[in-house]
């Protein structure tokens, strides 16, 4: 394998940039040597790296019911890199992809007491490589294959039009209870066939250790190759529709997953094994502009899953929302959306509820300030918090992002 050469050129520029020493005083009667000018953002993207970083901030207040009245503040920052390992070394389809995430600040759903995660940046803090991987293209698309590293929800269960949500449940359906997914994604490999209109289908296995209680997210492979020995394996079949060049499309697609490992039964005991499925639409209702990569227009996502009353908390959800980007005139950029969230709760004695479901309402408005710059003002409504007969909570959040 050779490194093609001007990209090498480009890459000792890259690295002069880095390590040159500046004079610590100048002295204008000498003339200073020529300066080293580092390639720019679309230089290094056209030899093949690509880069970014990002940052979410949430200021949220859970105005009333659930557990505590109180503020909760966090922040996810993810620096990410990618490789074009055709521009770069000659690998036509491939790439190499790295994630770097930390996340600082208190979970918002102790104060509230609800199950799905009104937030979907909650959770304990980290500091981890969050995800590392090499992912294989053949046939123009139709045929990739990614190992390492993988937050199964980028690949599995999403829905596209939820994507802006805060609520974590339009990110997958809460009955995925043990899906290797943020906060703990988990080394593994997937592989799917099918191009971006049409049948599709896709699996994936990982290491299923987090039903152990050992956090994959901050770890690396051993416990894929080693004790314990669980797995999660996850499969999905669907259709895409309409233009193939087009930024907003549908799709439909239905998935199986299955966990190897052992989980303690509501009713008493331990099962071997826990399998669930899942349903989820995307459809497009409404588009501004016929431009293929306007993205201006109004999206429908629906979502059903199902899972072992005896092992899932959360053993039925049914999710569904609306997305319209560039409703009002002169906002293109803008988002506001729609969703409703039910969350059915296990019916056994063991589950220890006292309600039958948990339903989440969000109400957003995303502005987008300027180039990389929005807030979110956020309103949410959730029923019965936990299934614990708590008053149902009203919570409020202003999330800034921000991506360099």
């Amino acid at each position: 394998m050779t490194l093609n050469i001007q990209n090498m050129g480009l890459v000792s520029s890259i690295a002069a940039a880095f390590f040159a020493v500046v004079p610590a005083a100048a002295d204008p009667a000498i003339d200073a040597p020529p300066a080293t000018i580092a390639p720019t953002r679309a230089e290094l993207a056209e030899a093949g790296l690509t880069f970014e970083a990002n940052l979410i901030a949430d200021l949220s207040k859970n105005v009333s019911g659930g557990v505590n009245a109180a503020g909760t503040f966090r922040h996810l920052f993810d620096f990410n890199i990618s490789l074009d390992m055709h521009k770069l070394a000659g690998v036509r389809g491939a790439t190499f992809f790295a994630d770097f995430q930390t996340k600082q600040g208190q979970d918002g759903s102790v104060e509230t007491g609800d199950l799905q995660a009104y937030s979907n940046i909650d959770g304990p803090d980290f500091t981890a490589l969050y995800e590392i991987w090499y992912e294989q293209v053949f046939l123009e698309g139709d045929l990739r294959f990614k190992l390492g590293k993988i937050d199964a929800n980028s690949e599995f269960a999403f829905v596209d039009f939820g994507g802006e949500f805060i609520h974590s449940s339009p990110g997958f359906s809460p009955t995925l209870f043990i899906l290797p997914t943020y906060p703990d994604p988990a080394f593994g490999a997937v592989g799917l066939v099918g191009g971006n209109r049409g049948f599709y289908a896709g699996a994936g296995i990982f290491d299923g250790a987090l039903q152990e209680g050992i956090s994959t997210g901050t770890r690396g492979p051993a416990t894929l190759f080693g004790d314990p020995a669980d797995l999660f394996t996850i499969g999905e079949i669907g259709y895409r529709w309409g233009d193939e060049h087009a930024a907003l499309s549908s799709r439909l697609a239905l998935g199986l997953w299955h966990h190897t490992g052992t989980f303690d039964r509501f009713s008493g005991g331990t099962a071997s094994g826990a399998t669930g499925y899942y349903l989820v639409l995307d459809q497009l209702l409404y588009k501004e502009n016929e431009a293929a990569d306007d993205t201006q227009g109004l999206g429908l996502f629906a979502q059903l899953g199902l899972a072992d009353q005896d092992l899932s908390a959360i053993d039925r959800h049914i999710g569904i929302g609306f997305q319209w980007r560039g409703a009002l005139p002169g906002r293109d950029a803008d988002v506001n959306g729609l969703m409703a969230s039910w969350a059915g709760l296990s019916d056994e004695p063991g589950a220890g509820f006292t309600e039958d479901a948990e339903l989440a309402v969000e109400l957003f408005y995303e502005l987008q300030l300027c180039a990389g710059l929005t807030l979110k003002p956020d309103v949410q409504y959730i029923a019965n918090p936990g299934g614990a007969g708590l008053d149902d909570a009203w919570v409020v959040t202003l999330r800034v992002e921000a991506s360099f």
